[in-house]
This record gives C-alpha cells, structure tokens and sequence, in this order.
C-alpha cells in the first residue's frame, strides 16, 4: 500500500507536465455507518471539499483521473436509549482519489467514473450537545480506504476547456476506530461538485 501511494503523489508532483489539469470545489454528506454496534443512530452531516486533479487520456473515450481534495466529513449521531444523547463527529482529511472515466462523447458528454479513494485523516473530533468537544484522533487509524463511484455531464466552454458537475459514492472500507471495543466506523460519503478542466 505504502508503494501505491508513493507512486501517487509521484504522479501527481509530475503530472503538469504531460496531463490535462483541472479544479473542483462542492458539499459532501457524510456519515459513519455501523456506528457502536448500532446503538447509535447515524444521519449525515454537510461539509465541503475542495482540489486539484489531472487526467491523462488513455483511449477516445476512457480517461486515468488523479484527484487530490481537502475534504470534511464525520457524521451526526443519537443514541437510542435515554437521555437520547446527540453527538457531531468531524473528520477532516486529504482525500486521494484514483479514477477511471468514461466519456460517452468528447465535447458535451455524460460520463461516469470509478475508482479508489486513499485518506489521510488530520483531525477527528467529537462534540456530545451541551459539553466540550473530545479529540479522537488517538483513538482513530491515520489514513482510510474505499471505493469510489459516480457520474456527471461535462459542457465544452471553448476549445480544451469544459466545465463539468459530478456527483460520488465514496464507501470506506477500514474501521476508523483503534482498540475501542465495539466500536466501528466505516465512512460514507456523497459528494456534489462542480469544476473546471483544461
């Protein structure tokens, strides 16, 4: 694993110089699902995102995508059983997608794309209504893993310029939490941007 995301960020220092550039910025929901065994309830919470990324053209119509994001994301929780406490997780991560797109045509065009997500997670927090909030970030795994799914629609702008919105499924697939028994967090996550390809 360490040598995959080593060869991404290689890619991604390196990229300028042969690859198509673009910038993105939108909101996620997110959420933990699986959260204390399940006596929490989870529901999502709004965050943002914003980044950079570069696609380099393999055939016609299929695409290699690297992104990179800055990304909030965490959950909303309450437990079943009385007092019904209310909790707001916030996890702030660097978020690494690597994807695959497909294009149905070249200028105005749906697509759709797929791939996996590594995270590095900075902070991670959790606020209990009424009291201080608590750092977890002892108590979570320093980086995520998950796949990503997703589609949008590109407009060409001018020649080798088109403005796109997407929307992804980004599914964690490492339990978040270290040596806490009982608890699992898997992250879930959908994202809403808009962006600028050259």
């Amino acid at each position: 694993m360490k040598r995959v995301i080593n060869l991404i960020l290689i890619f991604v220092m390196i990229s300028p110089l042969y690859a198509d550039f673009k910038v993105m910025g939108g909101f996620d929901l997110a959420k933990f699902k699986n959260h204390h065994l399940n006596s929490f309830q989870s529901s999502y919470k709004i965050g943002f995102l914003g980044g950079l990324g570069f696609e380099k053209k393999i055939t016609q119509n299929l695409l290699l995508e690297f992104d990179f994001f800055f990304m909030k994301k965490g959950s909303k929780a309450v437990s079943h059983d009385p007092p019904y406490l209310k909790s707001k997780y916030s996890l702030n991560v660097i978020s690494i997608p690597v994807l695959l797109r497909y294009q149905f045509l070249y200028d105005n065009s749906p697509y759709i794309v797929a791939g996996i997500e590594t995270s590095y997670i900075l902070s991670h927090t959790n606020k209990v209504k009424g009291e201080e909030a608590i750092d977890m970030r002892d108590l979570t795994d320093k980086s995520d893993f998950g796949y990503i799914f997703g589609g949008g629609y590109q407009f060409k702008l001018e020649e080798n310029l088109f403005f796109f919105i997407e929307a992804r499924w980004h599914l964690g697939d490492r339990n978040l939490s270290m040596d806490v028994k009982g608890l699992v967090m898997h992250t879930d996550t959908i994202v809403i941007m808009v962006g600028i390809r050259s």
